[in-house]
């Protein structure tokens, strides 16, 4: 029987919408259902997921076992803080719903995303909230964080998904 995907899940891999050859981190993988749609976007790409869970993990290598022998895929079990990546910048960081960045201070966070993300790549932090809910607190938290930590951001809203995306600005803007 296949997975069922979560909406929320679909929305972010659309808004994502890497190129077939990108770089792309998924901070808070969990079982690694993003990871699996996104890999079957790529060409010549590669995915890593980061989760500080080890049972996220132990479920996402099961899910991407092929995608891992291959090496569309990695995962790495650690925080976001403590994540140093291999030294190349990723064209794409995303994350769903993870409340990291506005449950509390989130700069080293957002600072961490800033020394991965290529200086023409993207960020998207993304939350749904619950049915009948119109929260936007958890979007202008993270967009604020982003922002001290040297982003332009933008929010939108598809299908009650809220995506903040930050782009980086150049070293030498304000």
């Amino acid at each position: 029987m296949a997975d069922r995907v979560p909406a929320r899940i679909r929305v972010a891999v659309d808004l994502v919408d890497p190129a077939p050859d990108a770089r792309v981190l998924e901070v808070g993988c969990g079982p690694g259902v993003a990871m699996a749609l996104l890999c079957d976007r790529l060409v010549d790409g590669h995915v890593t997921g980061l989760d500080r869970s080890a049972t996220a993990i132990e479920r996402a290598e099961k899910r991407l076992r092929r995608r891992l022998d291959d090496g569309t895929a990695d995962l790495q079990h650690r925080d976001l803080t403590a994540f140093h990546g291999d030294g190349r910048p990723y064209d794409v960081v995303f994350a769903v719903d993870v409340n990291l960045f506005w449950t509390g201070p989130a700069d080293a966070a957002t600072a961490r995303l800033r020394d991965l993300v290529a200086e023409d790549g993207r960020v998207h932090l993304l939350f749904r909230t619950p049915d009948g809910v119109d929260d936007d607190r958890p979007a202008r938290l993270t967009a604020a964080a982003l922002e001290r930590a040297g982003f332009d951001t933008r929010t939108t809203v598809l299908d009650g998904v809220r995506c903040v995306t930050g782009t980086p600005r150049p070293p030498d803007a304000p």
